[in-house]
């Protein structure tokens, strides 16, 4: 369906096109040729993941590191960024525990 102009439609599907373009940002496009990976294998790789080591890879990027950078520290070094993720991830859940009270009923009124 071909959406145009400037109507509820239009904005609606413009937004849907952002969330499928935000999703969708992290993978790589797929490289062409022998021994490359594919956009599925990517896709099968990400899905295959538990929320646990998803939130990890995420919190990782935000680092600017990967699993082998982390596993190849020093175990000082390593202790110290293991530290910073468990952190991370402590502070997200809670963020979004927080973010949910009050969802049905405005609890803080």
């Amino acid at each position: 369906m071909l959406v145009s102009g400037s109507s509820s439609w239009s904005i609606l599907s413009t937004a849907a096109a952002d969330r499928v373009n935000g999703a969708t940002a992290q993978f790589a496009p797929a490289t062409s040729g022998l021994g490359g990976s594919s956009a599925k294998q990517e896709l099968y790789d990400y899905a295959s993941k538990s929320p646990a080591e998803k939130m990890r890879a995420a919190i990782l990027d935000k680092l600017g590191l990967t699993e082998e950078q982390v596993a190849a520290m020093d175990p000082k070094e390593r202790q110290k960024v293991e530290d910073q993720i468990k952190q991370m991830i402590k502070d997200e859940v809670t963020q979004q525990a927080e973010e949910k009270k009050g969802v049905l009923i405005d609890v803080k009124a």
